[in-house]
């Protein structure tokens, strides 16, 4: 009995023995495969999240800052790396989605690198969107750019020296003396109601406009307002302006746009049609990937320079942006440039171009920073106020 409790004892022990290492094997393919996911779980946090990815729409990714250009494409940064609370910026895009608010396209550009991007409805960063009226600031600066390769001398020149006298009726010595200058700040003085009359979206003088044989002398041939010293907000101005860089450079805007402007930020895929004279639409219907925009925003922010080339005059930026005209708070806007609106917002100097619908092109220059919006009716101040601006430490 002694010796069968004996190898009772044994085999208990060896079961024992065995059943341990069985268990410690198991446990350390657990303890494996757990530090495997958490290695997996640790890389995909490394990576820049999705626009529609866990931190909604912010990266988490820190980067190192360096400086350069994106011509190729944005690098994109955690809101953190760059002085920023990414808590507010998460917490911005949550309100949009809670309340449903039509967003289409949105960015954040911070020093240089995306810290937010998120898209809706059927957009993605590979959507151009329109951008209706933000269009007029590209007419601005290719305005700029005409003036930089000497095409045109200056905004001081006179608008009839580029255009044809032959098609100029009711010529009076306003119209004579309006220069460039006069159409970039909305100050023609020529009668376009395009704010002020009721309907007027609806009346034959816009439809003639938008589908008329020469918009741009239908504009410009039209009477003089009452006070035309006074600023009032016109579509029409920017088509004569579209009318002048065509004339002055041999190229339709859009084409002229896509050698001098886009080419060199590495933009592409714009959409930028015509009227029936062959003149692009200087004041509305371009549509642009939200990221392309942001290269606009962000050749400002620079002074006009993209990398080693001075794309803008020297100084074009801030005679663009300073102001020109009261808009009368049309617009929510306070000031305007050269088809720049100017506005304070917390206490910081902004200028935008800004579309129908809620297409903004925001530059915050003390800030570094830019922010693009596309929608379907969506106003980006309050985020600005509340979220964008307050993130920044």
């Amino acid at each position: 009995m002694k010796r069968i409790g004996r190898i009772t004892f044994l085999l208990l022990s060896v079961l024992f023995i065995v059943t341990a290492c069985s268990n410690n094997e198991a446990s350390s393919k657990k303890d494996t495969n757990r530090m495997k996911t958490e290695n997996v779980s640790d890389e995909n946090s490394k990576l820049d999240e999705t626009s529609n990815g866990p931190t909604n729409g912010v990266p988490q990714k820190n980067v190192e800052i360096v400086s350069y250009w994106p011509t190729e494409e944005w690098r994109k940064t955690s809101p953190e790396s760059v002085s920023m609370d990414s808590s507010l910026l998460i917490d911005m895009f949550q309100k949009i989605e809670d309340e449903d608010i039509p967003m289409e396209g949105f960015i954040v550009v911070k020093d240089g690198y995306i810290v937010a991007e998120k898209y809706g409805g059927k957009y993605s960063e590979e959507t151009p969107h329109p951008i209706y009226s933000v269009t007029k600031s590209l007419t601005s600066a290719l305005v700029g750019i005409a003036i930089n390769q000497e095409e045109i001398n200056s905004v001081d020149d006179k608008a009839i020296n580029y255009l044809e006298e032959d098609k100029l009726t009711d010529l009076n010595q306003w119209k004579k003396e309006l220069t460039i200058e006069s159409f970039l700040t909305m100050k023609s003085g020529l009668d376009f109601p395009e704010q002020t009359q009721e309907g007027f979206y609806e009346s034959d003088a816009w439809k003639e406009f938008m589908v008329g044989e020469n918009p741009a002398y239908f504009i410009f041939n039209r009477s003089v307002r009452e006070n035309p010293e006074s600023w009032n907000y016109s579509t029409g101005d920017a088509r004569v302006v579209s009318k002048i860089v065509q004339e002055a450079t041999g190229d339709k805007l859009s084409d002229y746009a896509q050698q001098k402007l886009f080419n060199p930020l590495g933009i592409s895929d714009v959409e930028w049609p015509s009227d029936r004279s062959g003149t692009s639409l200087g004041g509305t219907g371009v549509l642009m990937k939200p990221r392309d925009v942001a290269k606009i925003g962000y050749l400002y922010l620079n002074d006009g320079k993209w990398a080693d080339k001075q794309i803008l005059p020297k100084g074009w930026v801030k005679e663009s942006t300073i102001p020109h005209g009261d808009t009368n708070g049309n617009f929510d806007g306070d000031k305007y440039g050269y088809f720049f609106w100017l506005k304070q917002v917390n206490g910081y100097d902004t200028f935008r171009g800004m579309g129908l619908y809620g297409q903004y092109m925001v530059v915050v220059p003390e800030l570094d920073l830019v922010v693009v919006q596309t929608s379907s009716g969506m106003d980006v101040d309050p985020l600005l106020e509340k979220y964008i601006i307050p993130s920044v430490n």
